[in-house]
C-alpha cells in the first residue's frame, strides 16, 4: 500500500505541512492528545469510506468507497463496494485478497505485508513508538498525527491521520504506484462488538487460489 520511492506530491505534502505549522499558525502544537495511548484502548472498530487516489500531479484519478472492521490483534476487513469489488480480509494470521471482478483470492501470511499494510501501521503502538516519530497538532477541534520514519527501511512510510473527539476522520498516506491516498472516514464507531466471522471468508469453487508464500 506504500510507495516505494519519494516523488515531487511526497515532497510537496512535506512543504505544504510545514507551511501550515510554521507560517500559516493554522495548527498548534497539540500537549493533551497522545495516540499511542488512544491506539492501545482502541479495541475495535468499524466504519464506512471514501477514498480519493491522486497521482503525482495532484490530479485526481480515482474514487472508491467501501467498509473497514478492525479487531484486535491484526483482525481487519478492508471491503471496496465500488467502483471495483475486491476485499483484503486479515484474521490475524492470514491475509486473504478477495477480487470479485477477476474472480480470484490470493491468501499470505500476515507477516509478510504488515510494513506496507496502512491498517497494520495505523494500529501496531509498539511498531510505531519504536519506528516512528509522532508530531500531533491541533486545528479547530480536530488532531492531525503526523507519522515520520525514524529508520531508513521505512522513509518512505510517511503518513498522516486526522481525529475529531477521538475518533478517526482521515487518513492521507502513499500507495505502491506512487499516488496519494486520502481515505475519508463516515459513522466511524469504536470500542464495539465484532464477531471474529467478519474476519473469515468463503471461497467460491470457481476462482483461482494464489497462495503467497
Amino acid at each position: 500500500m506504500f510507495s516505494k520511492k519519494i516523488n515531487r506530491f511526497y515532497l510537496s505534502f512535506i512543504l505544504t505541512i510545514a507551511l501550515l505549522i510554521n507560517c500559516n499558525n493554522l495548527l498548534f502544537a497539540s500537549e493533551k492528545f497522545d495516540y499511542i495511548k488512544y491506539i492501545k484502548k482502541l479495541e475495535s472498530f468499524s466504519s464506512n469510506f471514501n477514498q480519493a487516489t491522486y497521482n503525482e500531479d495532484g490530479a485526481l484519478i480515482k474514487k472508491s468507497y467501501g467498509k473497514l472492521f478492525f479487531k484486535k490483534k491484526s483482525m481487519y476487513r478492508l471491503e471496496y463496494t465500488k467502483p471495483n469489488k475486491i476485499k483484503f480480509i486479515s484474521d490475524g494470521q492470514l491475509l486473504t485478497t478477495y477480487d470479485e471482478d477477476l474472480e480470484q483470492v490470493i491468501i499470505q501470511r500476515t507477516s509478510l505485508d504488515s510494513r506496507n499494510n496502512i491498517v497494520n501501521l495505523m494500529t501496531d503502538a509498539e511498531f510505531l513508538k519504536n519506528k516512528f516519530k509522532l508530531d500531533i497538532y491541533n486545528s479547530k477541534g480536530n488532531e492531525y498525527v503526523e507519522f515520520i520514519p525514524l529508520s531508513a527501511d521505512l522513509e518512505n512510510h510517511f503518513f498522516i491521520i486526522v481525529l475529531r473527539n477521538e475518533n478517526i476522520i482521515k487518513i492521507t498516506f502513499m500507495n505502491d504506484f506512487d499516488q496519494s491516498v486520502t481515505m475519508n472516514f463516515e459513522g466511524f464507531k469504536k470500542n464495539i462488538g465484532i464477531l471474529d466471522s467478519v474476519f473469515k471468508i468463503d471461497i467460491p469453487q470457481n476462482f483461482d487460489v494464489i497462495i503467497d508464500k
